[in-house]
């Protein structure tokens, strides 16, 4: 019985919610600036799959302050990025049918510039790790991204 306990105790500090891409952007970021003073940026992000036959994945990505600044100054459609982040689900209340809907989105936490759209080697990485900060009450769309 304790050694269950003791591995049950150990289970709930083993939650981890990370996840790591390269690819390139779909399409020019859209940047959002609230009254608060929060920054957000998105984008798409293509993921290309081993076989060149085969559809590259599509994952949203949210950046959040001084990345999300970076992110519409030096990232364009095109460009190569990695990113570090968590996967969280955006929830909200469709104004036409009334019903909850939801989306995964990548909160980024660490960005790396790789190459700019137009293949050149980018001279000025940057890694910023986001604030601690939480902001997802501050936006949220219905329209898919």
């Amino acid at each position: 019985m304790i050694i269950l306990e003791k591995l049950e105790s150990n289970m709930a500090t083993l939650n981890l919610n990370q996840i790591n891409l390269v690819g390139r952007i779909g399409q020019e970021p859209e940047i959002k600036y609230f009254t608060s003073g929060s920054v957000l940026a998105k984008v798409n992000l293509a993921v290309n799959r081993r076989s060149k036959d085969e559809a590259p994945d599509w994952f949203p990505l949210e950046f959040w302050g001084k990345q999300a600044e970076i992110v519409g100054n030096y990232v364009q459609k095109g460009s190569l990025i990695g990113i570090e982040g968590e996967l969280k689900l955006d929830e909200w209340n469709d104004k036409s049918t009334g019903m909850l809907r939801s989306k995964p989105v990548v909160r980024v936490n660490r960005l790396e510039l790789l190459k700019s759209a137009n293949n050149s080697t980018n001279s000025n990485n940057h890694s910023q790790p986001t604030s601690s900060e939480t902001h997802s009450q501050d936006y949220h769309q219905e329209d898919e991204f």
